[in-house]
């Protein structure tokens, strides 16, 4: 079994990207899992409620091109 998890952005604090090691080290002894990020995109400075739908109208969009056909999709 192959698993992608797709997020947005990196990981900035040290503990969890040290979490996320030890996660993908222990599954990987069972299955094939690989970790894929997306960019984050910056919002405005004194953003609206429409600017930021549109940072992630394209961070989504950004997410679902990493999504091949056949892949079976759970959020």
């Amino acid at each position: 079994m192959n698993i992608a998890i797709l997020c947005v952005g990196k990981l900035k604090e040290k503990f969890w990207q040290e979490a996320a090691a030890e996660y993908i080290k222990r599954l990987q002894r069972y299955m094939k899992l690989e970790g894929i990020e997306v960019p984050d995109l910056p919002e405005p400075a004194n953003a609206s409620d429409a600017d930021r739908e549109q940072v992630k109208e394209k961070e989504g969009r950004a997410l679902l091109a990493k999504i091949r056909p056949g892949d079976k999709v759970c959020a």
